[in-house]
Formats: structure tokens, sequence, C-alpha cells
């Protein structure tokens, strides 16, 4: 019976041994696999090299926006007031006298958009002209190498150029330099001639340019010829406009010719 408990007994050794065994075995064969993904990290998908190249295109677009030439002629637009809401008021011939405010800025994809509006000093005491007559409303159009002035007004007021849509400054400024234009005149067609007559510089060291614009063939001006000259101010805009304008005659007489302008009024 010993003999029996005791044969029993190292069986039971034995196969605990041998489980021991095999578990140890088994733990080491997992150590490398666990180990393995330890060292295994996991990496992000690579875009396609089409789909950088693409990336660097739309950046590189966007940088140029940004960066790319000029919208509009910073040159031109100097010779304009910059801010919203700037008063000019003048004075001239006959006690003549206007307002203009600039009412707007826009700043387009190819231009920059300047809008004035104003309108005559009524000197007759409410007997003249109705309120609505006497507005005055102009824009101007500055892009990469020109300016052009565009009447906005229904009709076009005595004071105001017989041209309502022109080409007024150009780029670059320089004296002598000259421009040709088709412009429309009560309907009609003519060529006109833009010169910039001097540059100069007031006492505060501001800019000044003043043009000449010649339109020939037209009757009842002087020689058949009308003739308006200008004056751009740096950060002020027009600051002087000389003409001739033709006044009505009585029933049957032609117009008379009469020398007309005005200037802006700056405080000191």
């Amino acid at each position: 019976m010993k003999l029996l408990t005791k044969k029993i007994f190292s069986l039971v050794c034995i196969l605990a041994l041998v489980a021991s065994v095999v578990g140890c075995r088994m733990a080491d064969d997992e150590e490398p696999k666990e180990g393995n993904g330890d060292k295994t990290s996991i990496e992000e998908p690579k875009a396609s090299d089409e789909e950088s190249n693409k990336d660097e295109e739309e950046s590189k677009s966007g940088n140029e926006n940004v960066d790319g030439e000029e919208v509009y002629s910073k040159e031109l637009a100097k010779y304009f007031p910059s801010m919203e809401g700037t008063v000019l008021k003048y004075f001239g011939t006959a006690e003549y006298g206007q307002t203009l405010t600039l009412n707007k800025i826009i700043e387009a994809e190819d231009k920059l958009n300047l809008s004035f509006k104003g309108e005559i000093l009524d000197l007759s005491d409410g007997e003249g002209p109705s309120r609505d007559e006497l507005i005055l409303e102009t824009e101007y159009e500055i892009n990469k190498d020109s300016v052009k002035e565009i009447q906005r007004n229904e009709e076009r007021k005595y004071s105001q150029s017989i041209i309502r849509e022109q080409i007024v400054l150009k780029a670059p400024i320089e004296e002598g330099k000259k421009w040709n234009q088709s412009v429309n005149i009560d309907g009609k067609e003519y060529e006109a001639e833009t010169k910039i007559m001097e540059i100069s510089k007031d006492e505060k060291g501001k800019s000044l340019v003043k043009t000449e614009t010649i339109v020939k063939d037209i009757e009842s001006y002087p020689e058949n010829t009308y003739k308006e000259t200008r004056t751009y101010k740096e950060d002020k805009g027009l600051v002087e406009f000389n003409t001739t304008i033709l006044l009505k005659g009585a029933e049957g007489q032609e117009a008379t010719p009469f020398e007309f302008g005005y200037r802006l009024f700056e405080e000191e």
C-alpha cells in the first residue's frame, strides 16, 4: 500500500514538472511577438506625388494672389483722397460754388472705384433750379495704368466737362506725356487728345499734375476747338478745372463762349 502511494505521488510530481516546462516554453514563444509589437510603429499613409504637387501649386497660387502685381496703380491713386467722408469745397467764376463728398471706396478685382456725390450751391434763394437739378455725381475708376472719370448724374451740368466719360490721367506721370481717346459728346464720336502739361509740388511738398484736353471740330467753340485744363493734387483729387462754356443766346442767336473755372478751397 505504501509502495502504491509513493508511485502515485511520484507520478503527480512528474506531471507537475512537465506542465511547468511546457508553460515556460509557451511563454518564451510569445515574448518575441510582444517585443516585435513594441518595435513596430503605425505609419500614416503617404500622399501620392500628384496630391503633393497639387497642394504645392495651390499654395503657390495663393501666394501669387497676395504678393502678385498691383491691382491698380498706386502712382495714380495717390492723386485722390483715400478716406470716405472727405468733403471738397470749390469756388469759381461768377460766385460759382459746389461741394463733393467721397461717399464710397470700392476695391474690386481689377480696379479701385471712388464715388463722389455733391451739389452746386444755389444762390437764387430757391427761385432757380430744383435741388435735383443741382446734384453732381462723379466716379473715378483707377486701374493699372489709367484713371477714368465718369459723370453719373443723369444730365450733364454746365459746370462739368462736355466729355461725360474720359481717361483723365495715365501712368507713368511724366511731363509731356500724351494720349488719344475716342469720346462721345452729345451722341457724336470725336477724338480727344490729353497732355500732361506740368508736374510740380506745393509749399507742403504735395505733388500736382496739370493736364490739357483738346477736342477739335466742335462748332461754336473758339476756333471750333473745345479745351479744358485740370490740376490734380496728391491726397486731394481735382483741385482746379478751367474750360469754355457756351451761354445760350436769345432765340435765333448763336451761343456765346464764356471762360469758366473753379478751384478747391483749402484751409491753411
